[in-house]
């Protein structure tokens, strides 16, 4: 019954891992695009002018450099500095799909002015008429490295944008409007967009490329998340209800934040748009949007309103993403899964395991290894649990054996002899059970840790959130499985099921192992060799508990096994 159970749970989590790499990826037909009014001509414009932002340095972190520009008061790029942000294959245009010449990570993407992120969106009425255009052409200044002020003057009303930035990867985008005439309407949004190439979008078998993007709202005490799947259907128009408490883009390593400041209460709004070059062609990819957006407000003669928001453009690092507001709030949007109490202590262990080392490589190793042995008093319940159950065996083959045309009875003459051993059948599956919130939520911060980005291991391992190149790791990985199973086959198995344990599942692992990120490999390649000395170990002495040789009990024998004490 246990390994029957186990190897249910081991299909059940082949499932699982089926369906969060291919399940969540799934392709639509393309919906037809919102209609956006093409902007002025360049002729009718004055000359575009942009300024830069940049994010003050600490030691630990590098921010960015945001280019502000005059067009609608819009970012047209935020690029990470950092040799960690620097791309093999620099960013693409978002119009051709030919990539450029700057390989820093760019966060802001655009390729015409209605998706400029953080553009002004107003809407200014007195009646039915518009007093500020759609598209505004706005004058600007450079204040200092960390601050640009831009002004665009109507006749009756005047429209102050300021962009400052005082920690990494922060901004506070202020945007003013003064009436200068009799009393008008005013309605404000503030966006940021995020451009996927489709090619970036589609991963490979079992493989879930970091790029795809999701959409999070924050409003009231609910965390709303989407996909592009669920985000294709929504339209710009359509707000979340409630008070929003922030909107954010992000994928598996970055995220485009906007919280709200001041008293005036903001809705979210989520969409994304396939794009195309030309009519009839394939999508280039996606564009994802997520703003802000302000109630009408009514402003007489002389009066003001002004919209403010703190804006992040970064990495998910949980203490940068802390740092970015009073109360921390933009760490809610870190998804370390359902086990996330246990995932962010690992996270943070195995920030201080490099902290010693200096190779994130190395510090996964050491993590892997210091759980192995924290987790040494279950793994012992369970190796006694399996030695007992083995010393049963010749029984249990006789009771098979005699009673194999009655069911019935060869389950209560079972159940009898483990009555009169005094043994759990099941007894062995709950330690292993009890591992399991720890080990998926390892796989979990592994899979989502923005510090391994671009982090080197040894050898050609450049990257520990890419795929071995040369899939050593995985095949190591498949034939240390082999030999696993093979130490130590699943006892009372019929041959068929036996034959999977030990054949199929080392492939299946296998097969999913060669599109993860060297990192997570790197993590069952170590566990596995540690599973593997384990059970040499534990075998051994099962051995000699099972012949008469051991001493100490069979308790102490199996402690012994695990902990490599040979104290008497």
């Amino acid at each position: 019954m246990k390994d029957n159970l186990r190897t249910f749970a081991i299909l059940l989590l082949g499932g699982l891992a089926v369906w969060f790499f291919l399940g969540r990826n799934t392709q639509r037909p393309t919906p037809s695009l919102r209609n956006v009014a093409p902007p002025p001509t360049e002729t009718a414009r004055p000359a575009e002018q942009t300024f830069h932002l940049r994010s003050p340095l600490t030691a630990a972190r590098s921010g960015f450099d945001a280019e502000v520009t005059t067009r609608s008061g819009g970012l047209r790029s935020v690029r990470l500095n950092g040799t960690q942000f620097v791309m093999r294959e620099a960013p693409a245009d978002p119009r051709t799909g030919v990539r450029g010449s700057d390989h820093r990570m760019n966060l802001a993407s655009t390729w015409n002015e209605d998706l400029l992120s953080l553009r002004t969106e107003l809407a200014v009425k007195r009646g039915e008429d518009s007093l500020v255009p759609q598209y505004q052409d706005f004058t600007g200044r450079q204040v200092s490295d960390h601050e640009v002020e831009l002004t665009w003057q109507g006749s009756e009303v005047e429209v102050v944008r300021s962009y400052r930035s005082d920690r990494p990867f922060v901004m506070d985008v202020e945007t003013r409007v003064t009436n200068r005439g009799a009393p008008i309407n005013v309605e404000a949004r503030m966006p940021v967009y995020q451009w996927v190439l489709r090619e970036d979008e589609n991963g490979k078998f079992f493989q879930r490329p970091w790029q795809v993007a999701e959409g999070i709202c924050k409003h009231g005490t609910e965390l709303y998340r989407e996909g592009r799947d669920k985000l294709l259907e929504r339209r710009p128009e359509d707000a979340l209800p409630g008070a929003a408490a922030f909107v954010a883009l992000d994928n598996t390593y970055f995220e485009l934040a906007v919280v709200p400041r001041g008293n005036a209460e903001a809705r979210c709004r989520l969409f994304a748009e396939d794009r195309v070059a030309s009519p009839g062609q394939d999508p280039l990819g996606s564009v994802y949007g997520a703003s802000l957006g302000w109630a009408r407000a009514s402003l007489g003669t002389g009066e003001s309103q002004t919209y403010q928001a703190r804006v992040y453009l970064g990495p998910k690092e949980p203490e940068t993403l802390a740092a970015a507001t009073e109360d921390r709030r933009l760490t809610e949007t870190v998804n370390l899964g359902f086990f996330s109490f246990i995932a962010r202590q690992l996270l943070r262990f195995l920030r201080f395991l490099h902290s010693i080392v200096g190779n994130w490589g190395v510090a996964i190793m050491l993590l892997t290894l210091c759980i192995r042995v924290a987790l040494l008093p279950l793994l012992a319940k369970s190796m006694k649990s399996m030695a007992m159950m083995s010393k049963l065996k010749p029984e249990l083959d006789e009771i098979n054996k005699r009673l194999a045309d009655n069911q019935e009875a060869k389950t209560l003459a079972t159940m009898e002899l483990y009555r009169k051993h005094g043994v759990n059948p099941l007894s062995g599956c709950f330690p292993q059970l009890a591992q399991l919130p720890i080990w998926w939520a390892l796989y979990t911060t592994l899979q989502t840790s923005v510090e391994l980005f671009h982090a080197p291991f040894v050898l050609w391992w450049h990257d520990l959130s890419a795929p071995d190149p040369y899939y050593v790791l995985p095949l190591v990985l498949g034939a240390i499985m082999f030999l696993q199973q093979k130490l130590m086959p699943p006892q009372g198995m019929d041959p068929v099921q036996a034959k999977m344990m030990t054949y199929f599942f080392p492939i299946f692992l296998t097969g999913i192992s060669l599109f993860l990120p060297s990192g997570l490999a790197l993590y069952m390649l170590v566990n596995s060799v540690l599973g593997v000395l384990q059970q040499w170990y534990t075998k051994k002495q099962m051995d000699q508990y099972k012949s008469g040789t051991g001493t100490g009990g069979g308790e102490a024998i199996q402690v012994k096994a695990l902990t490599g004490d040979d104290r008497g």
